[in-house]
């Protein structure tokens, strides 16, 4: 085999499987490694055309919740698709050594919905939503991958597909009829069950049971999992609607999945949100010294320079008596360039209004707990606000709660064009009890919503407090 795919040079092997065998390459003109997957093309010229339509339709996904493709190569044989190389491991190989705790799983899950969201979006159906489709980043965070047997729902798709994996196939799949994003939302179903249980709902010795997967339910979770594991009854539903064996029995889209799973993982302590790093980091591969290319010394490589004068354009000559410029010369003349950009951007910056609403406070005092005189409603909103005013620049005030007899909130000039409605919505919940209180800052905007905790001890002094709300709502922004 040749050691380049086009541009991209082949360092060695990574897997080999049934859909096609993964290469570690690396990209010489931008200095990083890629992942390369080798599919050989169908006979047929149309079959082509339309695997080669799908790559490029997949290729234009963008999230970190899918490995990107950067590009397709083709020959008369052979596709290659040149994918971001994530670090890590496998979903698979985590689950094979490894335990998931809840958080873990509920981590995972929302990751891969929201990866079928996007896809949906863009008609695809994936096709093969399993464990060895599923890589884990150096983040702690899942991603999904290989889009090998996906097929777009729109155009003229064949009906009957390849049947993907055992642990992957849908009741409508493996009968061999249409699909749609429902056949990848019972593919989740099952790897929720596997994560939470250690076994494949319809797999029996290693083989999957057409009887169990057409016609029969799956023994119920609770009577799969260990004692020591308390299933929320949301989670639980949410599961059994996913594999449901009619495909308009389950949930149209990814939206519900998404929220029951992020309501689930917000009910556990914050402690834990974080655990899947930890759980699979002893599982990461371990990366090689021959997968880098030898480094060239830094006076050759980068910055390197020829130092014979070029021929060329006026522009050729100027880039070329720029680079021959000693480097305290080119950071002067870089400060120069920077603030001219900089001092009208920071004008425009200060003329930009953000509307907010704040939704009032929810507060639960239980038993003898007694707080500082000045902690109310509306102290939590002033001091969320005016953590918000150094985050964001100048805030407009919607609404009667949070706002001054000026409702305007900015320092100096008021654009024409602020819009009324609100950008983002703000709300707060304080609960206390036995002397200990949990501040919660939730944010919505742009159709998502995100939350942080904080915890304060209720005899603590008015200053620890705003110290606290007042980090409790940077945090909205980390």
């Amino acid at each position: 085999m040749d050691n380049f795919v086009g541009p991209y040079r082949i360092l060695r092997l990574i897997k080999q499987g049934g859909q096609g065998s993964v290469y570690l390459g690396y990209d010489k003109r931008l200095h990083r490694r890629v992942a390369i997957k080798i599919y050989r093309l169908p006979q047929l010229r149309a079959a082509r055309k339309q695997l080669l339509r799908e790559a490029q339709i997949v290729a234009s996904i963008q999230s970190p919740k899918v490995v990107q493709i950067h590009d397709v190569i083709e020959s008369s044989t052979h596709l290659a698709m040149v994918m971001e190389y994530v670090p890590g491991c496998s979903l698979e190989d985590f689950l094979t050594a490894v335990r998931p705790s809840l958080a873990s799983v509920l981590t995972v899950g929302a990751d891969i919905a929201g990866a079928l969201a996007l896809a949906r979006q863009n008609h695809i159906v994936h096709g093969d939503v399993k464990a060895s489709n599923v890589l884990i980043a150096e983040n702690g965070r899942a991603k999904l991958t290989d889009f090998g047997i996906s097929r777009t729902t729109s155009g003229d798709s064949p009906g009957r597909w390849s049947a993907g994996s055992l642990s992957a196939v849908s009741p409508e799949q493996f009968l061999g009829e249409a699909l749609d994003e429902r056949a990848d939302l019972f593919a989740l179903g099952a790897l929720l069950y596997r994560m939470l249980c250690g076994e494949q709902p319809f797999v029996r010795d290693g083989t999957l049971s057409p009887e169990l997967l057409v016609r029969h339910p799956p023994t119920p979770l609770a009577e799969m999992v260990t004692g020591d594991v308390e299933l929320p009854d949301p989670l639980v539903g949410i599961i059994d609607a996913l594999l449901e064996k009619n495909p308009e029995d389950r949930p149209r889209n990814t939206r519900r999945v998404r929220q029951v799973l992020r309501q689930v993982l917000r009910s556990l302590p914050l402690s834990v949100h974080n655990s899947l790093l930890r759980e699979a980091h002893p599982c990461f591969r371990p990366e090689s010294p021959d997968d880098i290319p030898p480094l060239i010394p830094p006076g050759l490589g980068q910055q390197g320079r020829s130092a014979l004068p070029p021929s060329g354009s006026l522009w050729v000559r100027f880039r070329h008596r720029l680079a021959s410029l000693r480097w305290p010369v080119r950071t002067a003349l870089a400060l120069v360039l920077l603030a001219m950009i900089a001092v009208p951007l920071t004008i425009i910056l200060r003329n930009t209004v953000t509307p907010v609403q704040f939704t009032k406070p929810q507060t639960s005092v239980i038993g003898d707990t007694f707080l500082p005189r000045e902690i109310s409603t509306d102290w939590l909103v002033k001091q969320v606000r005016d953590t918000l005013l150094t985050q964001l620049g100048h805030l407009r005030v919607i609404g009667p709660i949070g706002a001054f007899p000026r409702t305007t909130l900015y320092a100096r000039g008021e654009p024409e064009n602020w819009n009324e409605a609100p950008e983002m919505a703000v709300g707060m919940t304080l609960r206390c009890a036995a002397n200990v209180c949990v501040f919660t800052v939730s944010r919505e905007q742009a159709g998502e919503q995100l939350s942080r905790q904080g915890v304060v001890l209720a005899n603590m002094s008015v200053q620890e407090w705003r110290d606290a709300v007042r980090n409790t709502t940077l945090a909205l922004y980390r």
